[in-house]
């Protein structure tokens, strides 16, 4: 077996056992993997195992820029990160990096990983000969992670092992003999891999757990047993060897009763139990897979007060030692455990441990033997211990051997006056290290954490000795150091901070080397950040009480802060930044993407006492919310985002794999694409910096720097960090002026990138970078285009030149701080990770600015802060102190005024009880009567209300939070519940009772899922179904049938038409009607047509029941199986769900029916004892029974839903008032006089209507002993006793019936709850394994769903190609038949010639006019055409000529002249006819070649569709094989069987054992035969009557057979007897409706020509007027139009003079990036160039005609006669016929460059470009770029290497590609077209008006202007002596604006230049501009100096235009040539084209 297949099946296995174990705790099983052996003597080169940075290609950032130089610290918190090396040398990883050192020396030297990436886990096997020390290497970058072997000391090689995991490795550990290794990985995969490290390869892997796995062990004492534990779980493994090989079994350890928790160290015992720790610090005892009991100190202690993570055993297996985080290290006797038996409710052992030592201050993370007693422990508190375990002693050696820093870095400083490094840490120390020598100098514990630290800038510390630390209480700290006491120190300075010793204590053993100098708490919560702004007067604190706080730097040595207030923010902030050259305004970044620019108040400082709140606001600000974004490469375009495949595209496509038939295709990876999340909200903002452009911003999640704006929410540009783009970048620093950045990442990467320069960050530079990744697209799409288009994206900052160097834990390693030495040749990096790297910077540039450090000054007397005392509880912050001050102010001057008022109020209460003795010693009639006032206690009324009140309103809360319980509770526990659970006892025998089934009601989630499978499964049913086309829906629509259509001669009949004609009209509608009834009836009739394909009613649903049930059905086993379409696991699920639920609801009904029952039973049972009851009192007593017992209800049984019931007591509180008032009321009764009250009088007897038949009352009836009873009392007496008697034992009787079928019932629901639940256990075990099914489904689901969406794409694709086929099909059928009709047309137009030429003289002329053949027209030039007409004339004349020099056969006559004799109009219809032939054939030919690419078309879709038919077809085959995989799982599921014992042979049940055991005595049922057997002979009668049935319908088809052929002789006889008819009245056989027809159609042109008569003079007077009409408006048109053409003349001069037409962008930029003083040289220039060439030209072309020309056979030019001038005016207006319509011709240009239109040239050019691209739907802001490629284009048009068309159709189509148009539509971009030609045009007119000049008459007058010129300026003068008198000429004929024009400079420099006088650079140097001024000045010109300077340098700059450099003269030499070729080719090519003409025309 391969090591492939092998891993599979391992993988395939491990992954079923792994689904089971959760449910069923089933042990695992794993397979020995039969790996390829490496050589045992495989020798490693070391060079191949070496890592470091990385950079790109060309990268301007060397690979050793930052070159590792020392780790002051490591991992502390992570465990087992120790490894002892021998005795005295132990390591650890630190990141990247292996630290070792020597624990005697403390020298320390480290090893970075082989691969880069982070170090997993380190272990050490120190016993010969396999001394080995094993280091794990996590994944980086290409680099799988490896275990690499090392010999020690030597430190070689020795083995490495590769693929035990996916990522990264957590803990290895040797086996007892050192032979094997066991690892495990992390993340994703946690795979356990058994290692042979001497052979390398693996024994065994498998999937440990799906959390994380703290450790891994080996048993000391059986071989093959080991033991994984970590997160909530414990696993116990166990190696076997078996037949099939070695063999890993894994059991998962149940907790049980005991709380789950992390387990971290583990102990395998001798007799195979397993020790392990727990989460709060016990000893737990597994065996067999479970806790057997817990071990704890007696009085239920626990054994640590933190997690043991370690155990050993003494040799003599008695004595058990634990070792514990909390550092202590406990030995107990464990014989005492052993001997417990502890019960199973309470598993514990009490004990306490023998014997214990304790490592103060030591968190023990591990602990690695050094030797004898001794052992390395790892400190979680930071640092290395060597403990002595020898625990018997009093007192053990323990010694710290290393420090550090525990937990997380939070920030560093390097001082920049000495080389000393500050360090602050989560762990609340301060560290100070000496950079030069490595060593720790100091260590200050502070109680809380710390959470920043702020070195001040030198222009704010001087002295650069003071830091200040903010902490996690929100205490900020100014410390002063003392560098030179720091160096001073001999040994490690270690102070603990707090309120009795502080910092500068005089307690301190050392001498203070940091004073705190100020202590300030501006934040209740943590302080996160201390900035201060550019101008050094403010300092800001933010904290995580979503505050900031102010200060006013006061600068001083040192400095101090001045409190000014908080200002409270909407949420906690993360980063502050301050604005450049702005004093108070301040960028606040916070959570959810907060960002907020705010300006600060100018808060005045006050005194402290003046103050009563610190509290602020802020002035204003901006908030931006910044969305959640993500990066990714944009995803190739799936088919929905790909416009439909046209035929350009299918070549284009077919080409494209033409060329790429050979190459593999390159795998996509689209452009990088920023995203906006939309279910997430913005993640906190780390990083904001202000630039040019905004701000950037640094996102968590997000590895990219992002442009915002404040007050905009929108990113205007951002940077992706390759290679991180989901890290958190948690430190940033621009390095190199900005021109670099240094950022590091949650990863523990340090990546630099170099910023893009201005070149680079450039909007074209976007824009290009993001054409080229469309037109990469593009390519890749090969010919298909995007359905929609596209817009720009954000512009993107690519970071091409990068670095990266992975240091710190890529798990636990973030970088929280970059810091830089004073020298800028060290950088400091720091991590979570508790590492601190230093590095030496090599690189050219400096990275940092050095800043200049002032001169050493001794500092002041600094007075020095105490730490404050903390016993009377935290320290309050500013706000908080100040506010209590306030309040305790407040509360001293309330107290005060309560005691005055109390006072008062004692000394009035005193004067009042005098004065009330003193009026109760007055007599009676004398003392006053006091009342004391009702107001007060109207006031505590009111106060007593406000407090019931505020009562109820704080007693609001908890009475809604008890309803919420309350209805939590009734959801939770009882709504969800279908029947509460109760019990119903029997009335007779309480033992028989009945219980309902305890089930929940389904839940709406239920009911949802059950309608989404149903919907499910009815898209699943539609998506396979082919949807018809819309042709084929077209023809399935009803038809429906309009009106009847009239003739087309009756059209436009005039009125009032003759009586005949009236008659004929009326019969032909008539006709016309009753035909389309009888079409709409025959239409109809075979539309009911019955289809012959259809099956009979109910047959096909009868033939699915069949398929479905009758058959040899193939078994689930086989391989051609497949599921039937309705076969749904999870609706079978839900359905056996449901089902259960019915059953057992329906049962419940039952027992709620019958406990009512009972209910009922109770009551009746009452009534008939109350009716007992009245018997008994009429009846004698001995007669009298006793009533029914009454059946007891057990509320607590059978109703225990009313234990539940709350029923509230209402209180009804009787107000004070309503109390006086009643009594009141009572005093008043008893004064006054009651009422009597008269009782009401009660009826005696009862009436006859409500009494009983024969009833009397009892009273009247009963037996009196004074008196004597009549006969007929007595027998009335005696009725009644009998009658109650006998009704007496009636109810009874009903009673003990009642009572009978109450119980009988009950018994039958007993029996039927136990049917019921057994038939729910089968559901449920169905349902059991339909969920295992389930499982197995599910495992499948996403690759069956991904292959089932694979084939249905390519299923969709084949369908479209199809449709596609049918398309073209159907054209192709639609073309032929449009052939054929025009065929028709054709034979038609021919028996029309026929009988045209009937009995004519000239029958074969006229036939030869009319049978010439259509050739269709070539496509010719105009000069090919010319000479091709001439050549073709000569030849047909000499054709004449031979024929007339014949003197046999007849003479052929023109076919272009009328012979004499022949009728015109029959010669003028014989051509029409030929042209409608010619045009019938014309069109023939335009459908067989639409018919031909029509099947091209078919030929390449049938070339698609066979591709994707095979792709499908193998997609498909894919399916078939994953589901029959799939099957085969699902057929491993076990089924239950339900057998009865009828069904099995009691004979063979005896040997039988298991399911396999029954398979050979199942029973078929009898019952089951006898229906088949019937069945046999319901089908033999069926197959009978079929029979019957069959001979009946061959009879009836024989009988049909013979009525059709009777018919069809009948029909042929009507036929004969109709012609005869129709022979006989028309005189042949012809159509009665046609003949009607054409009499009617005779009729109607006879009218219609009478009519027309009448109207030709009235037409004619209305033609006259019109005439008359329209001169006369012409002449006013014209006369107006002269008006008008005068005012627009004049109103164009005065808009030059006074305004320009267009206000210009910039007057010195043209269009087409054409600066205008090149312009106007370049024009000089040519226009001199083309005087010269026209010269040449003249020559040449005389040279050419003196050649050319033969003697005597100068052709005489006949004189062109010109016609005479017309009087009309220029427009006419007439009637004239209507053109036919032209045919459709291929799209040109309307404005041809050659054309006779004139065009109007005074549109503006960017008119025209913007119409160009509005066409072509492209934003104008690209005019430029387009008029720069049409310029370009230009010279080849106007050299005739182009055509116009050519370059039009090129731009056009590159553009609307671009911008992604549709390429198979460019064409009819009929309005880009026109417009781009019209531009074109407009553009090659200038250019050649440009060269050409002005007429012939401006040439003559600038010729003699020239000539002038020459004779002023003199012939034999210099340059600069001529030069003045020809300027000084042209100044005194014309203005300087005339002097401007080019043909005005163009002939001043002819008049200048010429042979004699060649122009020179030298001749142009000596011309002076004073000197010539002044000639010009003297020659009589009066003109400004300004004026006359600006038009000498125009002529200097004229005349030095006219210089060529050497590279001007080549490629104008290269211009001419290239111009001169393309003529030759054009010549040449007309040549050869008028040659074929010639020898076509010959041939023909």
């Amino acid at each position: 077996m391969s090591e492939h297949a092998a891993k599979e099946k391992v993988e395939g296995e491990e992954g079923e056992e792994e689904e089971a174990a959760p449910e069923e705790h089933a042990p695992e099983e794993v397979e020995e993997e039969q790996v390829e052996e490496e050589s045992i003597l495989t020798e490693y080169d070391p060079d191949d195992f070496l890592s470091g940075a990385v950079n790109t290609l060309d990268s301007t950032i060397p690979l050793d820029l930052f070159e590792f130089e020392y780790s002051y610290g490591y991992n502390c918190h992570k465990y087992f990160n120790l490894c002892a090396c021998d005795d005295t040398v132990v390591c650890w990883a630190s990141g990247s990096i292996i630290t070792f050192m020597d624990v005697t020396t403390k020298q320390m030297w480290f090893r970075r990983s082989t691969t880069g990436g982070s170090v997993g886990s380190i272990t050490s096997y120190r016993k010969d000969p396999n001394y080995r020390i094993a280091i794990a290497e996590g994944k980086e970058g290409y680099r799988e992670p490896l275990i690499l072997l090392y010999t020690w000391p030597q430190l070689e090689i020795d083995a490495v092992l590769r693929d035990g995991t996916t990522n990264a490795y957590s803990i290895l550990d040797f086996s007892p003999d050192g032979e094997l290794l066991a690892s495990v990985g992390k993340e994703p995969d946690y795979n356990l891999t058994i290692w042979n490290w001497k052979r390398h390869r693996i024994l065994l892997r498998t999937s440990a757990f799906t959390f994380d796995v703290n450790t891994v062990m080996f048993s000391p004492y059986c071989p093959g047993q080991l033991t994984t534990a970590g997160a909530a779980h414990i696993k116990f493994w166990k190696m076997a060897n078996t037949f099939t090989g070695l063999k890993l079994k894994g059991e998962l350890g149940r907790f049980g009763k005991t709380e789950i928790c992390d387990v971290l160290g583990v102990y395998p015992m001798p007799d195979e139990k397993v020790l392990s720790g727990c989460e709060w610090g016990n000893v737990l005892v597994w065996e067999a897979g479970l806790v057997k009991l817990e071990v704890t100190q007696r009085g239920r202690k626990t054994c640590h007060k933190a997690p043991v993570i370690q155990f050993m055993l003494s040799p003599a297996g008695d004595e058990v030692t634990t070792i514990a985080r909390d550092g202590c290290v406990r030995a107990w006797y464990w014989d005492t455990v052993e001997q417990a038996d502890p019960p199973e409710d309470d598993p514990y052992v009490e004990l306490n441990p023998v014997a214990e030592t304790c490592v103060p201050g030591c968190q023990i993370m591990t602990l690695k033997h050094q030797k004898d007693m001794y052992w390395y422990a790892q400190d979680g508190n930071g640092g290395v211990w060597t403990v002595e375990l020898e625990i018997d002693k009093i007192e053990c050696n323990h010694r710290k051997v290393f420090t550090c820093h525990a937990g997380s870095i939070v920030a560093m400083a390097a001082l920049r006056t000495h080389p000393i490094l500050v360090t602050a840490g989560e762990d609340g120390a301060l560290q100070a290290y000496n950079t030069d020598t490595h060593v720790l100098l100091a260590r200050y514990q502070f109680q809380t954490a710390v959470t920043c630290l702020f070195y001040p800038p030198a222009d704010v510390d001087e002295t650069s000795r003071i830091i200040m630390v903010g902490f996690a209480d929100g205490i900020m700290r100014t410390l002063l150091l003392h560098p030179e006491r720091l160096q001073s120190q001999a040994t490690l300075v270690e102070i603990r901070v707090h309120s009795a010793l502080t910092i500068h204590s005089e307690d301190s053993v050392n001498a203070d080397v940091i004073d705190m100098i100020s202590l300030l708490k501006p934040h209740s919560k943590s302080l996160t950040q201390i900035t201060l702004n550019e101008q050094r007067t403010l300092l800001v604190t933010c904290g995580e009480d979503s505050t900031i706080f102010m200060y006013r730097l006061v600068m001083s040595t040192p400095f101090s802060l001045q409190r000014l207030g908080f200002i409270e923010t909407p949420n906690n902030i993360a980063y502050m930044a301050w604005k450049p050259e702005e004093e108070r305004v301040l960028l606040l970044c916070g959570q959810v993407g907060f960002l907020m620019e705010a300006v600060l108040p100018e808060v005045p400082y006050k005194d402290y006492s003046e103050i009563t709140t610190f509290k602020q606001e802020f002035v204003s600000y901006k908030e931006t919310l910044v969305k959640k974004h993500y990066m990714r490469n944009r995803p190739f375009p799936t088919e929905e985002d790909l416009a439909s495949i046209d035929e350009e595209a299918l070549k284009a496509k077919e080409e494209a794999e033409k060329e790429k038939d050979d190459d593999e295709e390159e795998e996509w990876l689209g452009e990088i694409q920023l995203m906006e999340s939309d279910s997430m909200l913005g993640t906190t903002i780390t990083w904001a910096q202000y630039c040019e452009e905004g701000i950037w911003v640094i996102q968590r999640g997000t590895g990219a720097l992002l442009l915002v704006r404040p007050s905009q929410n929108k990113i205007f540009k951002y940077g992706p960090f390759p290679g991180a783009w989901c890290d958190d970048i948690t430190t940033l620093k621009f390095v190199c002026e900005g021109r670099y950045l240094i950022i590091g990442t949650n990863t523990g990467y340090i990546r630099m990138f170099r910023m893009p320069t201005e070149e680079e960050d450039t909007p074209e530079q976007h824009y290009m970078t993001w054409i080229q990744a469309q037109q990469k697209l593009l390519k890749k799409l090969k010919g298909r285009r995007l359905a929609k288009e596209e817009t720009q994206p954000t512009p993107r900052l690519d970071f091409f030149d990068n670095y990266y160097l992975p240091m710190h834990d890529r798990y636990t390693g973030a970088i929280t701080a970059i810091e830089f030495s004073a020298d800028g040749k060290r950088m400091y990096t720091s991590g979570s990770d508790g590492n601190i790297f230093s590095y030496i910077i090599n690189f050219t540039d400096p990275l940092v600015t050095i800043p200049k450090v002032p001169a050493r000054m001794e500092l002041p007397k600094v007075e020095k802060v105490r730490e404050p005392s903390t016993l009377d509880g935290e320290l309050m912050s500013h706000e908080e102190l100040k506010q209590k001050e306030e309040y305790d102010k407040m509360m001293a001057i309330a107290n005060a005024h309560k005691k005055r008022v109390r006072d008062q109020l004692a000394e009035l209460t005193a004067e009042y009880s005098k004065l009330i003795k003193a009026n109760r010693a007055l007599p009676f009639s004398q003392q006053i009567d006091v009342t004391l006032d009702p107001r007060p206690l109207v006031v505590q009324e009111k106060e007593l209300d406000d407090a019931k009140a505020l009562t109820k309103r704080k007693l609001a809360h908890q009475l809604e939070a008890s309803d919420l319980a309350l209805h939590k509770m009734y959801s939770r526990n009882i709504i969800q519940l279908d029947v509460f659970p109760f019990t119903l006892r029997a009335i007779r025998d309480p033992e028989v009772m009945i219980r309902p089934f305890r089930q929940k009601n389904i839940s709406k989630d239920f009911e949802n899922q059950l309608q989404e499978v149903y919907q499910k499964m009815a898209e699943a049913a539609l998506r396979g179904r082919r949807q018809e086309s819309t042709t084929r829906r077209a023809a399935a629509k009803k038809a429906s049938f309009g009106p009847p259509r009239v003739a087309s001669f009756l059209l436009g009949l005039p009125p009032r038409p003759p009586h005949p004609l009236k008659k004929a009209l009326r019969n032909y509608h008539q006709r016309l009607n009753r035909h389309h009834l009888q079409f709409i009836e025959w239409q109809e009739h075979l539309s009911r047509k019955p289809d012959p394909n259809a099956m009979p009613p109910g047959a096909s649903e009868a033939l699915k029941e069949a398929e479905a049930t009758i058959g040899n059905r193939l078994l689930k086993t086989q391989p051609d199986y497949v599921a039937p379409p309705g076969h749904n696991t999870q609706l079978r699920v839900c359905l056996t769900r449901k089902e259960i639920y019915d059953n057992k609801h329906t049962f419940n009904e039952k027992v709620l029916k019958l406990r009512q029952h009972k209910l009922d039973l109770v009551a009746q049972m009452k009534h008939i004892g109350e009716r007992l009851a009245e018997i008994r009192v009429e009846i004698p007593q001995k007669m009298a029974k006793h009533p029914p017992a009454v059946p007891h209800i057990d509320d607590d049984l059978e109703f225990p839903e009313k234990n539940l019931e709350i029923k509230p007591i209402v209180t009804l509180a009787t107000p004070r008032g309503t109390m006086t008032k009643k009594t009141q009321e009572r005093r008043k009764s008893t004064m006054l006089p009651q009422p009597r009250i008269i009782p009401p009088r009660v009826a005696r007897f009862i009436p006859i209507t409500e009494s009983r038949p024969l009833a009397a009352a009892w009273d009247v009836l009963k037996v009196k002993q004074d008196q004597e009873s009549t006969a007929i009392e007595v027998e009335i007496r005696e009725r009644r006793i009998e009658r109650h008697l006998y009704e007496q034992d009636m109810l009874l009787a009903d009673a003990e019936i009642s009572v009978q079928k109450f119980d009988s019932r009950l018994r039958q629901l007993q029996r039927e709850r136990i049917r019921v639940q057994e038939k729910n256990q089968l559901l449920e075990l169905h349902l059991y394994q339909l969920h295992r099914e389930m499982n197995v489904l599910n495992r499948f689901e996403a690759h069956e769903d991904r292959l089932a969406e694979r084939v249905y794409a390519k299923l969709m694709q084949v369908r479209g190609v199809q449709d596609q086929i049918s398309e073209c099909e159907q054209r192709i059928v639609e073309h032929q038949n449009e052939k054929e009709e025009l065929d028709h047309q054709c034979q038609e137009l021919q028996r029309q010639f026929k009988r045209l030429v009937q009995d004519n003289k000239f029958a074969d002329f006229l036939r030869r006019i009319f049978k010439k053949k259509y050739r269709p027209p070539r496509d010719r030039d105009e000069d090919e055409s010319s000479e091709s007409e001439s050549s073709s004339s000569s030849s047909e004349e000499e054709d004449e000529g031979s024929l007339d020099s014949r003197d046999i056969g007849p003479i052929r006559l023109d076919p272009n002249i009328c012979p004499d004799g022949c009728d015109v109009d029959i010669y003028n219809k014989t051509y029409d006819l030929r042209n409608t032939r010619h045009k019938h054939e014309q069109e023939m030919l335009e459908k067989d070649h639409l018919v031909d690419l029509l099947r091209k078309d078919i030929d390449a879709h049938n070339k698609v569709k066979r591709k994707f038919s095979v792709q499908l077809e193998k997609r498909k085959n894919e399916l078939r094989e994953f589901m029959m995989e799939k099957q085969s799982c699902m057929n491993d599921v076990d089924q239950v069987v339900i057998l009865r014992y009828d069904q099995i042979r009691a004979a063979a049940v005896r040997g039988c054992t298991g399911p396999q055991g029954l398979s050979h005595t199942v029973v078929f049922p009898e019952r089951m035969l006898t229906k088949l057997r019937k069945r046999v002979l319901e089908i033999q009668d069926e197959i009978k009557q079929q029979k019957q049935r069959q001979k009946i319908n061959r009879t009836h088809l024989f009988r049909m057979n013979v009525d059709l052929k009777a018919m069809e002789a009948r029909a042929q006889e009507l036929r004969a007897q109709m012609r005869d008819v129709l022979t006989r009245k028309l005189g042949r056989p012809r159509r009665a409706d046609k003949t009607l027809d054409d009499l009617l159609r005779q009729m109607a042109r006879r009218h219609k020509f009478s009519a027309a008569q009448h109207a030709i003079p009235q037409l004619l007077t209305q033609l006259r007027s019109w005439r008359e009409r329209h001169s006369e408006l012409e002449k006013k048109y014209l006369s107006v139009l002269d008006r008008y053409s005068d005012r627009l003349r004049l109103a164009a001069a005065l808009q030059a003079d006074v305004l320009p037409q267009k206000a210009p962008k910039d007057p010195s930029v043209m269009a087409g990036a054409y600066e205008p003083e090149q312009y106007q040289r370049d024009v000089v220039r040519l226009r001199i160039v083309r005087a010269q060439q026209l010269q040449q030209i003249k020559a040449l072309q005389e040279e050419i005609q003196s050649l050319r020309l033969k003697p005597l056979s100068h052709m005489i030019t006949p004189p062109v006669p010109t016609p005479p001038e017309s009087d009309h005016s220029q427009i006419y207006l007439f009637m004239m016929p209507q053109p036919p319509r032209p045919q459709r011709k291929k799209y040109f240009p309307i404005t041809p460059l050659g054309s006779t239109v004139k065009l109007v040239y005074d549109i503006n050019v960017m008119k025209l470009l913007y119409d160009c691209l509005d066409a072509m739907r492209v934003t104008r802001d690209d005019a430029d770029q387009l008029l720069r490629e049409l310029t370009a284009e230009l010279p080849d048009v106007i050299s005739g290497s182009k055509s116009r068309f050519e370059v039009v159709d090129t731009i056009v189509r590159k553009w609307l590609l671009k911008y992604g148009g549709d390429p198979a539509l460019y064409k009819k971009q009929t309005r880009a077209f026109d417009a781009l030609a019209a531009l074109a045009d407009r553009l090659i007119r200038q250019h050649i008006e440009a060269m050409e000049g002005t007429d012939r008459g401006s040439a003559k007058v600038m010729e003699a202007l020239e000539e002038a010129l020459k004779d002023v300026s003199g012939a034999h003068e210099p340059l600069h002596r001529r030069l003045g008198p020809a300027l000084a000429a042209l100044l005194h004929a014309a203005d300087t604006p005339d002097l401007e024009t080019n043909e005005t400079m163009t002939s001043l420099v002819n008049s200048l230049v010429d042979e004699e006088h060649p122009l020179t650079a030298e001749s142009i140097d000596n011309i002076d501009v004073f000197n010539i001024v002044e000639d010009i000045k003297d020659c009589g010109v009066q003109a400004p100096a300004e004026e006359l300077e600006y038009v000498v340098r125009l002529a200097i700059d004229s005349l030095r235009a006219q210089l060529l450099g050497p590279e001007e003269a080549k490629q104008i030499d290269a211009d001419v040539e290239k111009a001169m070729a393309v003529q030759t080719d054009t010549k040449l090519i007309l040549k050869d084209r008028a040659t074929e003409t010639k020898e076509m025309d010959k041939d023909e």
